[in-house]
C-alpha cells in the first residue's frame, strides 16, 4: 500500500512483526533481476532490513504506538489474563497465530497472558524466549513513545503488569 509508505520518512520508528522495533535510516535503490526498486533501510538494535517503499507491507509493519496507545497498553496489562491452552502444541500454535498480528495490543495481551502462566506454571523454552522478546520489543517501543530511557520505560511497564489481578490458578 503506497499511501501508508508515503507517510514514513527517514528518522521514523516502525515495528516489524518479525524484526521488531527499528528506525528508518534512509532510502536505498537496489537492483534485483532487471528492475530497480527503492527500499527503506531500517536499522534495529541487532540488524538491518529493507522494506520496499512502493509495496509497503502493511500486514507486517506498523508505526510505533502513540501516547494514547501506551495508556491503553497499561490498562490491558492490568486486565484479567486470558488462560492459554493447556496442551503445549495447541498453545504454541495459538501463540504463533497471535504473533502474526503486528498490533501492540496483541503483544501486550500475550505478555500479560504468558506472564500469568509463568507465575502459576513453568513456561517451556520457546514460551520463555517469546515472552522475553516481546517484553524487550514493547519496552523499547514504550521508551521511544515516552521519549525516555529503557530503564524508565521498563519500570512503568513492570508497574502496570504488577498492578493486574492475582494470577489465575
Amino acid at each position: 500500500m503506497a499511501n501508508k509508505a508515503a507517510t514514513f520518512s527517514k528518522g521514523d520508528w516502525i515495528v516489524h512483526v518479525y524484526f521488531g522495533v527499528g528506525q528508518i535510516k534512509g532510502i536505498e535503490t537496489k537492483q534485483i533481476d532487471n528492475s530497480k526498486t527503492k527500499y527503506f533501510r531500517v536499522e534495529t538494535k541487532n540488524s538491518v532490513y529493507f522494506v520496499p517503499v512502493n509495496n509497503f507491507d502493511t500486514e507486517r509493519v506498523r508505526p510505533v504506538a502513540s501516547q494514547y496507545m501506551i495508556r491503553k497498553i497499561k490498562k490491558l496489562l492490568k486486565d484479567k489474563p486470558e488462560e492459554l491452552p493447556l496442551d503445549h502444541n495447541i498453545r504454541k500454535r495459538h501463540i504463533s497465530t497471535l504473533l502474526s498480528d503486528c498490533s501492540v495490543e496483541t503483544v501486550a495481551k500475550l505478555i500479560r497472558d504468558l506472564s500469568n502462566r509463568k507465575s502459576i506454571s513453568r513456561l517451556n523454552d520457546h514460551e520463555e524466549k517469546t515472552l522475553e522478546n516481546l517484553i524487550d520489543q514493547l519496552v523499547l517501543e514504550w521508551s521511544i513513545v515516552i521519549k525516555s530511557d529503557i530503564e524508565k520505560a521498563y519500570q512503568q511497564f513492570e508497574e502496570a503488569l504488577s498492578e493486574g489481578p492475582s494470577p489465575n490458578v
